[in-house]
């Protein structure tokens, strides 16, 4: 299938066959929906992930709270290092109120399903 068709701004790059990639089809253990993990690795569940990314989330926050806090009582003067963590906090928590919503409306379909 040629690139272009899918997307008309894509540049007109032919890859050599050597470098054409190449699909290896899933066996049903690997299929959608199988946690994929490096040899290793544990295997997380979907609340372990989510508590995960909270509480990243918060560590943000409190940071953040932390420079402010240092910087008005002049702890610091590093002002760089204040506003980048607290725009970093505030796109995490951006990011956070976001996944929310989408787990609210996914949520909300599920329980429209009629069974």
């Amino acid at each position: 299938m040629d690139i272009t068709s899918l997307n008309p701004f894509a540049p007109d790059v032919a890859l050599p066959q050597s470098e054409a990639p190449t699909v290896t089809p899933l066996s049903p253990a690997q299929g959608a929906g199988a946690a994929t993990t490096q040899p290793g690795e544990e295997v997380r569940s979907f609340k372990d992930t989510v508590m995960g990314l909270l509480e990243q989330t918060n560590d943000k926050v409190v940071t953040s709270d932390k420079n402010v806090r240092d910087l008005a009582t002049g702890k610091t003067n590093d002002l760089n290092k204040v506003v980048s963590s607290m725009e970093e906090a505030n796109l995490a928590l951006s990011f956070t109120i976001a996944m929310r919503s989408k787990l609210i409306e996914a949520y909300q379909e599920i329980a429209r399903i009629q069974v």
